[in-house]
């Protein structure tokens, strides 16, 4: 008859060394430990009495003034324990290291950062070996950075940047008693435009060990890949209380392009099939679209009717704000022209729009786990996407960008910040998520009762 041995849990901070040290510091009776104590505490913890026995006396030998084989006063034990007594030492184990991580750390800072691009790179410099580094980067010693181009701004931009970010300020909370806050922004809406693929080089799957890996993609050349332009436009979500329903802010992302029909025989299609054709963006084509789709969306889907500012980048194909058939066809929709402004955002600004923000990158990263065959399948796609985005993230992306906002009135306008981390699931999670960011502390350096509108 063959037995199995028992599986024996290792002493662990998990199991709570303190909750083994107590439940032998209650069996104390008339000043000692009884006999069979630590094999009735290792049976209720599942580990040896062997393991108990050692963390008992181990304890007991850091306690200060303990003798042993002395009278057990329970009371006296458990108010003299060092708060270290239950520490792990895996830190402190093992032999020491050759190289002093502290000057290691310091010699690093003095590399410049081109010559640390890799752990390899970052192990010739200094002249140690790779494993080194790699220890120190597990033990968080090291990190990895990602090093983001940004735009080149001059003092034009960034006095337009900070202009910007300030007149984003709640002006009802400039002279309260509480903290600043942002705006809403419930009444913006962002529009921009981006190319989508319907294949990128370098995307990876996961095959198993004996499988082939799958067939490679071939195109004639990389700037042939087919692809289609698209217009989003993005409301910040909330509880439309008109309607008593959830508005997801998506009010829509259009293909610019037509369909036509193929025309002759060719490898993969038959004359009288369906294509996709793209159309480069001009003033004529984008005021169309704003008129045949994003107007009347908005008009449909925004829980509000007035007030409502269609921020938009300054690319050559967009409308100046005082666009007067622009103005024309509000009046059509909504009989006010006010009801809906045009905004130009500040030049090299993509961080101050929650589509270049936050919104392409997301909404790319879920249509790549799809598998679109040409380009009437990847609008589909892409359409369908967008179509079921959360609410909640896209909420959480308007909430970044106050952040951003935020740091660019610390750096006086300029980008050259990085954007932090709220933790906004976590908040979410406990229902503690702001509706708007409190304004950092250095835009009381300005008059903000003059450049808050």
């Amino acid at each position: 008859m063959v037995t199995t041995r028992k599986k024996r849990v290792a002493m662990t901070e998990k199991l709570k060394k303190d909750d083994v040290f107590m439940a032998c510091v209650v069996r104390v009776s008339r000043e000692i430990l009884p006999y069979g104590s630590f094999k009735a505490v290792g049976e209720t913890h599942k580990i040896h009495p062997r393991t108990v026995a050692n963390l008992w006396y181990s304890t007991l030998k850091q306690i200060p003034g303990y003798q042993p084989n002395t009278p057990l006063d329970p009371v006296s034990l458990l108010a003299n324990v060092p708060e270290t007594a239950f520490t792990t030492k895996f830190e402190n184990s093992g032999r020491n290291p050759k190289h002093d991580r502290d000057m290691l750390l310091q010699e690093i800072k003095n590399i410049d950062p081109t010559a640390r691009r890799t752990i390899r790179s970052l192990a010739g410099a200094v002249g140690i070996p790779v494993m080194t580094i790699w220890r120190m980067k597990q033990s968080k010693k090291l990190k990895v950075h990602t090093m983001a181009l940004k735009p080149k701004l001059n003092d034009d931009h960034r006095l337009n940047w900070l202009f910007h970010c300030i007149a984003k300020i709640d002006k009802n909370t400039i002279n309260s008693v509480a903290e600043m806050t942002f705006k809403s922004m419930y009444n913006e809406i962002h529009i921009d435009e981006k190319w989508f693929f319907l294949v990128r080089d370098g995307l990876r799957c996961i095959v198993t060990q004996d499988e082939p890996p799958p067939k490679a993609i071939s195109v004639s050349h990389k700037s042939h890949i087919t692809k289609v332009m698209f217009l989003s436009a993005l409301a910040r979500p909330r509880f439309n209380h008109t309607t008593r329903q959830e508005f997801d802010g998506l009010i829509g992302i259009y293909p610019v392009g037509e369909i036509d029909m193929y025309v002759r025989a060719s490898h993969g299609h038959q004359p009288g099939d369906l294509k996709w054709c793209n159309i480069n963006m001009d003033r004529d084509l984008y005021r169309d679209m704003l008129f045949n789709f994003v107007l009347p969306d908005v008009k449909k889907k925004m829980p509000i009717d007035n007030n409502i500012i269609l921020q938009q980048d300054g690319a050559k194909a967009h409308l100046p704000d005082d666009d007067p058939l622009f103005a024309a066809k509000v009046t059509e929709l909504f009989g006010d022209p006010t009801a809906v402004k045009l905004y130009t955002q500040p030049a090299q600004s993509p961080d101050l729009n929650v589509n270049d923000l936050g919104f392409f990158n997301s909404l790319q990263s879920r249509y790549y786990q799809t598998a679109p065959k040409d380009a009437l399948e990847l609008i589909e796609m892409v359409e369908e996407t967008y179509k079921n985005y959360p609410a909640k993230k896209l909420n959480r992306i308007w909430l970044t960008l106050q952040s951003v906002m935020n740091q660019v009135i610390n750096q006086r306008g300029d980008n050259d910040y990085t954007i932090p981390h709220m933790k906004k699931k976590v908040l979410e999670r406990q229902n503690q998520l702001p509706l708007s960011l409190d304004v950092t502390a250095e835009a009381s350096t300005y008059p903000l009762d003059i450049l808050v509108d």
